[in-house]
């Protein structure tokens, strides 16, 4: 996929140009954005979207149905390589494995297998239902963070549920749970790509507990599956952390679309920075 114009932020701030493919192995130059970051510091979810679309351009299948980054170094906006292994194309599936490299250091890798949902079939069973959300109009508006320095809501419109982000006026309690509505403000539409920059856009809600203090809450690895393709619009999720232990804790998401389908889940190991 060259950079060429594009009419959305997300499209553009992940584009990427092929520079070499030999066998299994695909490079490609791309630029990692300052645009979606907390802090100095480029979010998780974009920069799984960032080597998501490099692996979908080379796959025979479009749609990634589970995708795994492991954060191992902060990354810097500026130029990027990413190395595209692609270690099975079958039939209905096919893995690959991506490599984010900055000035030499690899900043995270990705495991990820794709398929097509248009192609699926089989029994269901749903037993997730998407979180009782007020009107948006009647949420709170904005995307907090453990810094104001937050070009990320920027790229975001927010609406959480009121009372669920609780720790920006200083009411702290016992419980790591937050809810609400989601889409990109440039009006892009959801797709399964930007499933995954949602699965970490929201605000930590670990920082709702008491015990909880930090600067910023890196993420260490993020994983998410994707069970449909989304309707277009607004998303609704809801995030909650069960278990802080030594700094370190986990998240989990559940991700519904405007018409309330769940549409993905996501886990992440984080922690406190201080």
């Amino acid at each position: 996929m060259g950079m060429t114009e594009m009419s959305h932020e997300l499209d553009r701030d992940t584009a990427s140009q092929e520079v070499s493919r030999e066998g299994t192995q695909i490079a490609f130059d791309t630029h990692v954005s300052g645009a979606w970051s907390i802090g100095s510091a480029p979010n998780g979810g974009y920069l799984t979207v960032l080597v998501a679309r490099a692996m979908a351009s080379v796959l025979a299948v479009p749609d990634p149905f589970t995708i795994t980054t492991h954060f191992l170094r902060v990354a810097v906006p500026g130029p990027a390589r990413i190395e595209i292994e692609i270690v099975r194309q079958g039939r209905g599936h096919a893995t690959a494995m991506g490599r984010l490299v900055q000035a030499g250091g690899e900043v995270s890798r990705t495991l990820a297998t794709f398929g097509d949902f248009a192609s699926l079939s089989g029994p269901t069973l749903v037993r997730a239902v998407a979180p009782r959300l007020p009107p948006r109009e009647a949420c709170d508006e904005g995307r907090a963070g453990p810094t104001t320095d937050l070009s990320i809501a920027d790229r975001v419109e927010m609406r959480m549920a009121p009372g669920t982000v609780s720790w920006p006026s200083g009411i702290k309690n016992d419980d790591a749970t937050l809810a609400g509505w989601a889409r990109l403000r440039d009006g892009r539409p959801t797709d399964a790509l930007s499933l995954l920059f949602f699965a970490d856009a929201f605000p930590p809600p670990v920082l709702n507990l008491e015990v909880a203090h930090a600067r910023w809450v890196p993420t260490l690895e993020l994983t998410i599956h994707l069970r449909a393709r989304p309707a277009p619009g607004w998303v609704q999720a809801v995030f909650r952390t069960r278990a802080l232990v030594g700094g370190y804790l986990e998240e989990d998401g559940e991700i519904f679309d405007e018409t309330g389908a769940l549409v993905a889940m996501s886990r992440q190991l984080a922690r406190l920075h201080r």
